[in-house]
Parts: structure tokens; C-alpha cells; sequence
């Protein structure tokens, strides 16, 4: 029988357990655990629309007890509803056989949706497939019509949302669309869908669930920040985080209204073109600038507010915060967070930063049509209008794709987790009318993240792609980490074959030494020798030798695209967008099928364990690595809760993404090096063999590595989460690493069931992949023998 021998990591965090004040669901007392629990029916000061507020029983609290406190939106202005809501959840809160998310169907014939919603909605997965409700709104036209499926990827300012305007043929001062900047644009999955007829939009957006998770990111961050007692600062933590994906200045506003002033994020659209909804071209209101910028302060002042009133006893106890030592600093801004987190006063401002920001989407009922939740919040915008009213399309989609400054207080691009646009649109410089449907992807590296692994939702592109279109400017020439990291993942994962590579601002690159095809040399060279020097390391010279050849005849290289006419650039504008519009060639019929040993799984295996591990043993501190610098506390804290609480992989940390390119190169070392062949073919039919191959396995390692490391592992994430105090980021580090020791164990000659268990995983889906391709070239070869015996009859 398998026995569990403690390692001297898991003795130490034994040990610090016993320093740490920690709060833990075992030692909850009979009399909290039969505490009853009630809903009250509130509304916020100046508010028309009703609240309810309960504690949840099965959402633990910052102490690590059941109960936690929760204001959720009931969706009605009527006081009388709004108490039949509230008494409808109390109902359900008495009744404990009604606590599961199993039990939803049973409470659904007894409560009302809305009732169903709040309660269920908390304990259900956090993020939701926002792509479904696009599809259900706005499907995508199929294949089999006709049309070519483009992904764009590319680091940020590469140039990928000018392209898209030039595909679009949207006009760079007059509409502006996609909207574009210096810096980093694009949020989240853009889709724009080149097709005849009217114009369509869907916009989605970020659940109410997943919105509180972010503004009580930011509440505690800044009451982190109020320490220092600089407003500029707590402001500051509290508008942008830092990793500018959720910014609060964008919906509310700034601390002080903004004067006309250069902004690194600001829209290269024209003066005149502020706040459009519709065809109403307007600047915001200096008014609302008023009133925004008076409620950011009101949130900054009660920020400082519970600060002060929660770090009083922590400072009692343990001096001023100004005169203690950094670890100690640390662990008593932790507790002050904690304390703050689970008080009234933070639950009361996360509830009227909600009620702010629902408010923001009231201009939008005159403009398209808006899909609500039963709680009344937005799921998704929906327009449709004529081709000539295309303009009012375009400024109204402004609203949830600008970023400019002059906007804040209107915008709600930080709540859009997707846009998709569909419409007779057509490039200038061609009189093709084209069949594409092109997706735009968050900028690689754009979180600034401390590897550059694809993101899952990029990786799922790849593979449903038809092109793949890597986009990067020819003025940095590849430079980026993240762009040479995505032409590895490209060739790992199989699909070198629908590779295309674009060069932008080939007129700044440009230069007395190169100029005409010593340019186009140039510029390729540079490209080559990523590929030489850096993707040799982790692919192999065949496949390497495939990725350049493919790169030979499937570069592009544009100049002056931020430009209507693309002057010069319309000659290879045309040949790319021939590219993209024709058919892919189709996959050659697999003759012969590769055999491998298992020996060499294993060893790609360990290799990929070892690799995984010691980037996290950067990561967390436990070991020097000049590649991988340890990470703040609070950044490591914050991936634990996410992890905890099943939220996404929006996250400047992904251990899944790390874990699935680690494996993804193992599999593919693996793959490239079959013992043998079974049946005759050519080196194009092996290479064809080997890509599908490793398209087939590498597909399958996200679900791989989500249930690895995020599901299965859950709970002990959260108690990696719940330390606090003195020690406690030790602690917290020590049970990450527990945890990837379980579920990423590096095989070696003693391994256990733990190590057997993860490498027969990786070994089932490798096998049932040469199963289905054996299978396959079987009944190729029957089906030769049928045909050869038809002809010869």
C-alpha cells in the first residue's frame, strides 16, 4: 500500500503552522455552524435599484469560517419585489438540504430565478464562456461557406490592430476602428467578420461574479497603498493595476479632472472624436467629469478610512508600520488587509463601486439592445444596422474598445471580455470582396508576465485557425522574448503549416545601409537567427529546417499601414490577403505511421517536470535563477486566491500555462524522434505525420493541465491562500510547492504511484493519438486495395 513520507519541505511548513495564526474550516464551533442565516433587502445611498445582503454558508470568509459576507443586485427598482426576493432567499437559507450546487434543480421549483442566481451564482465556477454567448448571439459563418479563419498574434504595438484596419478598411482618422495605440490595446478576443449584408455586433462582458473579484483586487490593493497616506498612490493602486487590464479609471474616472495633455494611451483618433455613442459625436460632459472625479475621491477617502481604523490594533501590537522591519512590515500589512477585507466598511464601497458601474451602462439602452442576467446585470450588447449606417456602428463600438483619457468616466472597455463585428467590410486597396474571419488576441507579453507561455484561449485559436498570422514590427526585429516563445509554440504544437509571418513599419525600418531587398534580407535574417539560436534549444533541427522553409515563402512585409492609402504597401497588402483567402493545402494521407519508445517518454517527461519545477523555484524564491526573479508576496497571494476560487487565467502568473508549454515541448522532442516507421513514405509524408501528430497531442494538454493543477488541487490552494501574519509568506510559498510536488512530480528510477499517475496520463494520450493514426493508415491502405481490385476487374 502506498505510504506518504513527509519531505523536509512539508516538515517545515508543519513547523510554521505552528507560528502562524491560522484560521481553518475544522475548527469551526458547533454554534457557529448552527447560526442562522437571513437576507436584508437595502438600497445604496442616491440609488433607485434594490440590493440584498446575506452571509453565504458555503463561501468561507477571510478567516477561513463559512459565512461570507455578500451584496448582490436583485435586478428591480420595486421595493415591494425586492422584498419578495429577499424573503424568497431566506427561505432558501433555512433550508441546508438546498446547499449545493447539486441541489439547484430541486430550489428552481421553489424560488424564483433571481433567487436561484444570487445564491447558486457564488458557489458555481467563477468565469463563464463568454465565446458561447457570443455564438448564440452572433454565430460565426462556417468553413464550408467559404470562409478562412485568421488568428493574429503578435507582442504589443507590434501593429496587429492597424492591419485589422487596413483589412477592414476602416478609416484611421474618420472612424478609428479598431481603436489603436502606442502602448497596449487589445483587452480581450476581438472578431471581426468580413461578410455581405448588414452590420451585426455583439459585445460580452465580464460577469458580475468576475467584475466584484476585480474591484475588491483593487479596494485592496490601495488600502494596502494607504499606509503611506498618499492619495495619489492609493488612487492610483485603486484605477490601474498593474497589469492594465482592469483599469477603474477607464468606467469612473480620475482622481482629478484630466486636462488636455499628452497620454501615453491616448487613441490616435482626432480632437473631435470624444465619448461618440451613436452617430453623437461629444465630448463627456464637464459635469460628469465633476462628478466622477468626486466620487473617486469619496472612494479614496474611505479607503484611507478603513486603513486607519484596522491597522490601529495591528500597530498596537506590533509598533508603527514606519518603524518595522520589512518581513515584519509585510506580515502586518497582510493582517491589515485581512481584517479590512472582511469588514463592513469594505463590503459597503465594493458594493457602490458595483452600483457605479452598473449605472455606466444606462446610456446604452438608447443604442443597440442590452442582454441581462435575471439580477438585471449586462451579459452581453447586441446592434445590428444598415451598411450606411456603418458610422453609427463604429462610434458606438468606440465605447467598449477606446482607452483614451479624454473618455474616462464613459468607457467600459475594462468590462468587455469580447467583441465580435460582422459586415460587408473591405479593404481600400482591393476590389475583392473577401470571405475572412479575423481574430485578434490580447497582445503576447502584454501583462508584462515573467515567462511568455501562450495563454490557453491563444493556444485554442492555433488550433482552430486556419492561418495563424504572427505579426511584429520590423523596427525591433523580433526582439521581443514573446515573439520568438510563439514561433515555438507554433512548431511544437504541429501547426507550422498554417504559419504566416507579417513585418510591420517596414518604413521605419528602413535606412541609408538598407534599403529595397537588402531590407527584405535584413529584416529576415533577423528572424532567422531567432529561429537558429534561440528555437534550437527547445525544437528540433527537422522541424526547425520546416518552420524556416515555410517562413521563406509565407513572410510579409508592410510599411505605412497607419495610413488610408498604405502608400507602397497596397502591392503586398494584396499578396497577403491572397494568402489568407485561399485555400489551405489540403493534409496529405497518412501512409506509414511512427513508432517510439516509451523509455523516451519518460525522459522528455522528467526533463519537462524538472524544467517546470525549477522555473517555480525562481518564481517563489526557493532557488537563485537569473531567468525567473522571485515575485512579490502580494502577486503570489493573489494567484493563490485565484486559483482557490477557480477564477481565470487572466493573471500575470499561469502555472498551467507554464506546465502545458513544458509538457508541449517533451511531447514534441518525443514526437520528432520516432525508433521506426511502419510503412513506406516520403520525408514530406513523415513531416506531415509527425505535425498532425503533434497537433493531436498537444491539443489535449490544456485539459490536461487545468485538471492537474487548478481542479483537482483546489483545496489545498486555498490553503495556500489562508496564512497570515508573520510568517506567512514562507508558509504560502512552502504549500505551492507542495503542491506542484504532487501533481508535477519529477519521474526518476524510485518513483511512486504519485509520479506513475502523472506520466500514465501524458502516455494515454499520446497512445490513443498513434491509435487513431495507425487506425487511419490501416484503412487508407484497405481502401487502396479495394480501389486496385476494382481496376483490375
Amino acid at each position: 500500500m502506498f505510504q506518504y513520507v513527509p519531505n523536509k519541505l512539508t516538515i517545515e511548513a508543519l513547523d510554521l503552522c505552528l507560528t502562524v495564526r491560522i484560521a481553518t474550516p475544522w475548527n469551526i464551533t458547533a454554534q457557529e455552524m448552527a447560526a442562522p442565516y437571513t437576507a436584508t433587502a437595502k438600497q445604496n445611498p442616491g440609488r433607485r435599484a434594490w440590493l440584498v445582503e446575506f452571509r453565504h454558508p458555503l463561501r468561507l470568509d477571510a478567516n477561513n469560517k463559512p459565512g461570507r459576507k455578500t451584496r448582490k443586485g436583485l435586478g428591480t427598482t420595486d421595493p415591494v419585489r425586492a422584498q419578495e426576493l429577499t424573503r424568497q432567499l431566506s427561505k432558501l437559507l433555512e433550508n441546508e438540504t438546498l446547499w449545493s450546487i447539486g441541489a439547484r434543480e430541486e430550489a428552481a421549483k421553489l424560488f424564483d430565478p433571481e433567487v436561484i442566481d444570487i445564491f447558486y451564482g457564488e458557489i458555481e465556477p467563477r468565469t463563464t464562456d463568454a465565446r458561447a454567448i457570443r455564438d448564440r448571439l452572433l454565430p460565426l459563418p462556417e468553413a464550408r461557406a467559404g470562409y478562412a479563419k485568421v488568428v493574429l498574434v503578435g507582442v504589443p504595438g507590434a501593429g496587429k490592430t492597424t492591419l485589422i484596419r487596413q483589412l477592414l478598411g476602416a478609416d484611421p482618422k474618420s472612424e478609428a476602428f479598431p481603436s489603436t495605440s502606442p502602448n497596449r490595446t487589445t483587452m480581450y478576443p476581438s472578431e471581426f467578420v468580413l461578410r455581405p449584408g448588414q452590420f451585426e455586433a455583439v459585445v460580452t462582458f465580464m460577469t458580475e461574479h468576475e467584475t466584484r473579484f476585480e474591484v475588491e483586487e483593487s479596494v485592496s490593493a490601495a488600502i494596502s497603498e494607504a499606509a503611506d497616506q498618499d492619495a495619489k498612490r492609493v488612487a492610483r493602486a485603486f484605477l490601474e493595476k498593474s497589469d492594465l487590464r482592469f483599469r477603474l479609471d477607464c468606467i469612473l474616472g480620475d482622481l482629478e479632472i484630466a486636462q488636455d495633455e499628452p497620454d501615453p494611451y491616448a487613441d490616435d483618433a482626432p480632437d473631435s472624436e470624444h465619448g461618440v455613442v451613436g452617430a453623437e459625436v461629444r465630448e463627456v460632459a464637464s459635469h460628469d467629469r465633476q462628478r466622477n472625479a468626486e466620487f473617486v475621491r469619496a472612494c479614496v477617502e474611505r479607503i484611507f478610512s478603513i486603513q486607519q481604523k484596522y491597522a490601529q490594533p495591528v500597530e498596537a501590537e506590533f509598533g508603527s508600520l514606519d518603524t518595522l522591519a520589512l518581513t515584519d512590515r509585510i506580515a502586518a500589512l497582510d493582517l491589515i488587509e485581512e481584517q479590512a477585507t472582511a469588514s463592513d466598511e469594505f463590503v459597503a464601497l465594493v458594493s457602490d463601486i458595483l452600483d457605479e458601474l452598473r449605472g455606466k451602462f444606462e446610456p446604452l439602452q438608447a443604442v443597440g439592445r442590452l442582454d441581462k442576467t435575471t439580477t438585471g446585470w449586462p451579459r452581453a450588447w447586441v446592434m445590428k444596422c444598415k451598411p450606411e449606417e456603418r458610422k453609427a456602428l463604429l462610434g458606438s463600438l468606440r465605447y467598449f474598445s477606446g482607452i483614451s483619457y479624454r473618455w474616462w468616466g464613459e468607457l467600459l472597455t475594462p468590462l468587455v471580455n469580447g467583441i465580435r463585428v460582422q459586415g460587408p467590410f473591405k479593404p481600400r486597396w482591393t476590389d475583392e470582396e473577401p470571405r475572412l474571419v479575423l481574430m485578434d488576441a490580447e497582445g503576447l507579453g502584454h501583462k508584462a508576465n515573467p515567462s511568455v507561455d501562450l495563454p490557453e484561449h491563444t493556444v485554442a485559436a492555433l488550433h482552430e485557425a486556419d492561418v495563424i498570422l504572427l505579426v511584429d514590427s520590423a523596427k525591433t526585429g523580433m526582439t521581443h522574448g514573446a515573439a520568438g516563445k510563439a514561433l515555438e509554440s507554433i512548431a511544437n504544437a504541429g501547426c507550422t503549416r498554417k504559419l504566416a509571418v507579417a513585418f510591420t513599419h517596414m518604413d521605419l525600418a528602413s535606412s541609408p545601409e538598407f534599403k529595397g531587398q537588402q531590407l527584405l534580407d535584413h529584416v529576415f535574417l533577423g528572424m532567422r537567427n531567432i529561429v537558429d539560436n534561440e528555437l534550437a534549444k527547445n525544437v528540433s533541427p527537422d522541424a526547425t529546417r520546416f518552420l524556416l522553409s515555410r517562413l521563406e515563402h509565407h513572410t510579409f512585409f508592410l510599411g505605412n499601414i497607419h495610413k488610408a492609402d498604405a502608400k507602397g504597401a497596397a502591392r503586398e497588402l494584396n499578396r497577403l490577403l491572397s494568402h489568407l483567402t485561399a485555400a489551405q493545402p489540403a493534409v496529405r494521407r497518412p501512409v506509414a505511421f511512427p513508432r517510439y519508445s516509451e523509455a523516451h517518454l519518460m525522459l522528455v517527461i522528467q526533463e519537462a517536470a524538472r524544467d517546470f519545477r525549477a522555473q517555480w523555484h525562481g518564481l517563489l524564491g526557493m532557488a537563485q535563477d537569473p531567468s525567473f526573479k522571485p515575485r512579490a508576496w502580494q502577486i503570489i497571494k493573489a494567484l493563490t486566491r485565484r486559483y482557490a476560487e477557480n477564477w481565470g487565467e487572466d493573471f500575470e502568473l499561469r502555472p498551467t500555462a507554464n506546465l502545458r508549454t513544458a509538457l508541449e515541448t517533451a511531447v514534441s522532442r518525443l514526437l520528432e524522434a520516432p525508433i521506426e516507421w511502419a510503412g513506406e513514405a516520403s520525408p514530406e509524408q513523415k513531416r506531415d505525420a509527425i505535425e498532425r501528430l503533434k497537433s493531436i497531442v498537444t491539443a489535449k494538454l490544456p485539459e490536461l493541465t487545468r485538471k492537474r493543477l487548478r481542479e483537482r488541487p483546489q483545496s489545498a490552494w486555498r490553503d495556500a491562500w489562508t496564512p497570515r501574519g508573520i510568517g506567512s509568506t514562507k508558509t504560502r510559498n512552502i504549500r505551492i510547492e507542495g503542491i506542484f510536488e504532487r501533481w508535477v512530480p519529477i519521474p526518476n528510477a524510485r518513483s511512486d504511484k504519485t509520479d506513475i499517475e502523472f506520466l500514465n496520463e501524458i502516455e494515454e494520450i499520446v497512445r490513443a493519438a498513434l491509435k487513431d493514426f495507425e487506425d487511419e493508415v490501416a484503412g487508407q491502405a484497405i481502401s487502396a486495395l479495394d480501389t486496385d481490385a476494382i481496376r483490375a476487374a
